[in-house]
């Protein structure tokens, strides 16, 4: 099972290993599936730890990704290094995923997402 929390803003804060290897990508995806199940439309934070990203899980941010916003969710990744952070915006560059460097920066996003946009006058 995957490491998470939530916040007292309701954040669903869901740790992902970035070397996650091909057999625990099913394992991965299937535990994400329950947290979101069970959280409905609940903002979503995918933290990846500092490894170098494995494809799997490069894969497992992509599906994760299709779940919330299938599921009506709002997702944000936190990615620390710069690396991790370009592979992911270049496998889901037309996708729109969020990729923050920091906690506050994601929570930052999380905001932004929420604010209704005023109609012009």
């Amino acid at each position: 099972m995957l490491p998470c929390n939530v916040t007292e803003n309701g954040v669903l804060i869901i740790h992902l290993r970035a070397d996650l290897d091909i057999a625990g990508r099913a394992a991965a995806a299937w535990a994400i599936d329950g947290y979101l199940t069970a959280h409905r439309s609940a903002p979503v934070m995918l933290e990846l730890s500092d490894a170098p990203l494995s494809t799997a899980a490069v894969s497992t941010v992509v599906r994760t990704h299709r779940m919330c916003r299938s599921s009506g969710a709002t997702l944000t990744v936190l990615a620390a290094t710069a690396e991790t952070r370009r592979a992911l915006e270049a496998q889901t560059g037309a996708e729109g995923l969020a990729v923050q460097p920091t906690r506050p920066l994601a929570a930052a996003a999380f905001s932004a997402a929420s604010t209704p946009i005023a109609a012009a006058a």
